[in-house]
């Protein structure tokens, strides 16, 4: 919507007049109503959204390319919509329905709602609650994002009693997925990373909601668009999606989340980035996810070689979504930088915050194709070191390299 920039997907389709052949049907905005003509993209209102010609052919779906942009755009991924909400099928209740006695008096605010998820230990609820947030604020049922009477979000998620918590050096290896066990040690780490990615998506909508834009400290300027939390909302869907595809292929394997300790170096990482949104988006979505778009692609290659397809098609699934993940904090990132009086240069800017508030070197091999459809050229991350450690400086964990037991994982 040209209103807010809020999304129209959950906008109700309507015909002014159905005896109308010539009608042309409209889109409704699920936070005011305005409507927006799909063939044109014009409203009553005055304003015009953005329309692309879309023709089946043969069974396929074209869609007219972004003229405007010439050709300064990329295609980052199509994906199924059933893979959106998908659950586990040996369940009939793999993420239940989120009618907990927590939502008897739902909340009013966005953030309220994003503090309610970052507070639930069971990772069912954890998920169930993230896609009835996301359904709520896609059907205009938020429309307040915050207030200064909202708390602010907690300093660590909470995890289930039966999930060990170690420091990131203390983490099982994973090894190179060639036996069964493996790879259930690889699908416990990546399904416990998930966990801590709907939590990260969560909270940089719910720790950064009053960001001002145009001030490197965040206290002055225009606040932060509406696509901003549409989109990291998404991303917190998506993690959700890949936590219960993980479950269910473990569960397959004859395990389950919670059966290995998890380690909590992304939350440290999240803990040194609290400050500043600049320091968030390059360190958590520029450095940790997109190092997933390196180590994908081997860990797919190896449950082939093992002959475990189910895996590896799971793993596809979530790699294809990550390429769009570190789309979103590279566009996000660079609007920050650009939003600057004068407008700061948005890899120099990302490199110093790497060499601030990363804890050890970032290590190839690199996956320069897919970081490059997602925004990131050699120039982010060539020959960059992150925070060197002084005598004694440990992290809480007593891990001396945050990315020390994440080599082989991702976000």
């Amino acid at each position: 919507c040209p209103h807010l920039g809020a999304p129209l997907e959950q906008g109700q389709i309507d015909i002014e007049d159905i005896a109308d052949e010539s009608a042309v049907p409209i889109i409704l905005c699920p936070w005011h109503q305005y409507d927006f003509s799909l063939q044109g993209g014009e409203s009553s209102t005055g304003m015009k959204a953005c329309t692309f010609k879309v023709e089946a052919r043969d069974g396929m779906l074209w869609v007219e390319p972004p003229g405007d942009l010439g050709d300064d755009y990329r295609l980052l991924g199509i994906r199924a919509v059933s893979e959106r909400f998908a659950e586990d099928p040996s369940s009939s209740s793999a993420a239940p329905s989120p009618s907990f006695d927590i939502l008897a008096s739902p909340p009013k605010t966005l953030i309220a709602f994003c503090r309610l998820v970052l507070l639930a230990s069971d990772p069912d609820t954890k998920v169930a609650l993230t896609r009835e947030l996301v359904r709520r604020f896609r059907n205009g049922e938020l429309k307040t994002i915050g207030t200064s009477s909202d708390l602010p979000p907690p300093d660590e998620p909470p995890r289930p009693a039966n999930v060990a918590v170690v420091a990131p050096g203390k983490a099982q290896r994973i090894g190179k997925g060639g036996t069964v066990q493996n790879r259930i040690r690889m699908m416990h780490s990546l399904a416990a990373i998930e966990q801590w990615a709907i939590d990260l998506s969560i909270d940089v909508v719910c720790r950064f909601w009053d960001w001002r834009v145009g001030s490197e400290d965040g206290k002055t300027g225009k606040r932060l668009p509406m696509s901003f939390f549409a989109d990291f909302l998404k991303v917190a869907e998506d993690e959700a999606k890949h936590f219960t595809l993980l479950r269910h292929r473990m569960k397959e394997l004859g395990t389950d989340y919670g059966d290995l300790p998890v380690h909590h170096g992304l939350w440290e990482s999240a803990r040194e980035t609290s400050h500043s949104l600049f320091s968030r988006l390059a360190i958590i979505h520029l450095v940790h996810e997109a190092r997933g778009l390196d180590t994908n692609p081997r860990q797919i290659q190896r449950c082939k070689a093992a002959g475990d397809l189910a895996s590896a098609d799971t793993l596809q699934i979530i790699h294809d979504d990550e390429i769009t993940h570190v789309a979103c904090g590279h566009r996000h990132f660079t609007a920050l930088c650009a939003a600057l009086s004068p407008p700061a240069d948005p890899v120099t800017t990302f490199r110093n915050e790497v060499r601030t508030h990363f804890y050890g070197s970032l290590r190839g091999p690199y996956n320069d194709g897919d970081r490059e459809k997602a925004g990131l050229d050699q120039g982010w991350y060539s020959e960059l070191q992150g925070r060197a450690f002084g005598a004694g400086a440990e992290l809480k964990g007593g891990a001396k390299d945050v990315s020390e037991g994440l080599a082989d994982l991702k976000v």
